[in-house]
């Protein structure tokens, strides 16, 4: 009766064990902006997809967005991670990645949108805008 709990937590613990003898390290980084699509007006009061390329990355992992909306300038943050065991192959290759990035909806009116590397760009909200953007295929 007491087996299964008893090969539970051994099998519970080897899965401790095992996750502790990573020898894999990540460093967090922000790429920099290669491209950026934002449509010349964007549609009011709902979310909407805007795209940007990393300018050349080697050996990380593919770029992730968040965007954040205060006093009316919206930051847009790039995430990607350098990690020991990278499964990417590394070389002289110039890796340029597309995250899509969701913007909150925007009351209209004119934003400011921040990038990494302080790039600014203004957007324009109105009725009629476009939803989306995207960057042309490389």
């Amino acid at each position: 009766m007491h087996l299964p709990r008893a090969a539970a937590l051994v099998l519970a613990s080897l899965a401790l064990g095992a996750a502790g003898c990573s020898s894999n390290t990540c460093v967090d980084f922000s790429p920099a902006v290669g491209s950026l699509c934002v449509p010349g007006t964007l549609q009011a009061d709902q979310k909407s997809i805007i795209e940007v390329r990393d300018s050349c990355a080697q050996c990380s992992s593919p770029p992730q967005c968040s965007t954040t909306l205060i006093n009316g300038v919206v930051t847009v943050d790039l995430h990607s991670q350098l990690c020991s065991d990278t499964e990417v192959a590394c070389s002289n290759a110039c890796l340029q990645r597309t995250a899509r990035c969701t913007l909150p909806p925007l009351a209209a009116g004119d934003y400011t949108l921040v990038l990494p590397g302080n790039l600014l760009r203004p957007l324009r909200v109105r009725e009629g805008g476009e939803s989306s953007c995207q960057l042309p295929a490389q």
